[in-house]
């Protein structure tokens, strides 16, 4: 498959040199990916292409900086019942308008990695509200693990957060429409920090932000390109364990590097003048089946909600239920009528 850009010089710092060096304008696109396109590049630019072997069978669209984000366009083209092909992926450089969980915005730096997924599954997913929300966050961490002084350092906060260290170096979202039993979209939308780390004013929830430069000696090269090159195949090697095992492995490995199960956390939930109050604290006995939290002593599970990791201290009441971070068991997600 390929990779399209209007922006070859974006396009030759994130590639391959040798794919870098085959892009050439195209003459006609595809028809099944023109509405991508068009919601990508608008103003019909001058597109350019080459052939890529990053992400398996995908298609892989460039944009050195968008004004909206990729996660509500794709989105929006599956609502719209545009016919978006499975495995294309959209990666901004940077932009306006991005956003985390909830809204909650999401500052898209220069460096950073921005990248939106449309799978296309049309077949029946084991616990589809988070079999995808695990996939993305599973598929971040193991990027993480493929950057050379890493490896193993990173971890995931309930439920879709991954932390280095303590730091938040990126998030996960992700969307699916169904019809009858079968999934026949889900959107994944990855940030993660590489290069440059945002300024957030610290709270409970996101005591601080990191990139993954932070944690590495400059003299490392070439990031961007590693982190997206990781992160593109561990999407392609975790989407093949879904279609073909099931969501069991991947919940495993969730588990396996969660940061709460063992830990004493406080959870908190939002309401509707988005204050925020506490509903439960304790130590994390473990993860259920659908990614519910289950506390010490506590019979029934946490379903959703805001997590702080350790007991709360100070007043809850100065943090509005808009600040950085968020996470809930189910992902978003529409059922579609049978024609």
């Amino acid at each position: 498959m390929a990779t399209y850009t209007t922006s070859t010089e974006y396009a030759a710092a994130i590639l391959p040199r040798e794919a870098a060096r085959c892009l050439a304008p195209v003459e006609e696109l595809d028809p099944s990916l023109r509405s991508v396109a068009l919601a990508i590049f608008p103003g019909h630019p001058r597109i350019h292409a080459a052939p890529q072997d990053v992400f398996p069978g995908g298609h892989l669209f460039l944009s050195e900086f968008s004004a909206r984000s990729h996660y509500d366009q794709l989105v929006e083209l599956v609502r719209d019942g545009s016919c978006v092909p499975d495995r294309v992926a959209c990666l901004a450089g940077s932009g306006l308008d991005f956003h985390g969980f909830k809204g909650r915005p999401w500052a898209a730096l220069p460096g950073n990695l921005h990248l939106v997924v449309h799978l296309a599954p049309d077949r029946p997913v084991d616990r589809f509200h988070v079999a995808f929300t695990v996939l993305a966050a599973l598929s971040a961490v193991e990027a993480v693990d493929g950057i050379p002084g890493l490896e193993g350092r990173a971890g995931l906060k309930w439920v879709n957060d991954v932390l280095v260290d303590g730091a938040k170096v990126a998030g996960v979202l992700a969307y699916t429409q169904s019809q009858g039993e079968k999934v026949t979209s889900a959107v994944l939308g990855i940030g993660l920090n590489v290069e440059a780390t945002p300024v957030v004013d610290p709270t409970p929830f996101v005591p601080g932000a990191a990139s993954l430069r932070d944690f590495l000696p400059p003299a490392v090269p070439d990031m961007q390109a590693r982190a997206l090159h990781g992160l593109l195949r561990a999407l392609d090697r975790n989407y093949r364990t879904l279609l073909q095992r099931g969501f069991g492995p991947l919940l495993a490995r969730y588990r396996d590097r969660s940061l709460v199960v063992g830990e004493e956390v406080t959870v908190c939930t939002e309401v509707s003048d988005q204050s925020l109050r506490v509903v439960a604290g304790g130590v994390v006995a473990g993860l259920g089946e659908s990614l519910e939290l289950f506390l010490e002593g506590r019979p029934e599970p946490i379903t959703g909600g805001r997590l702080i990791l350790g007991r709360l201290t100070g007043d809850l009441a100065q943090w509005s239920s808009t600040a950085e971070d968020g996470c809930s068991v189910r992902s978003s997600s529409e059922r579609i009528a049978h024609p």
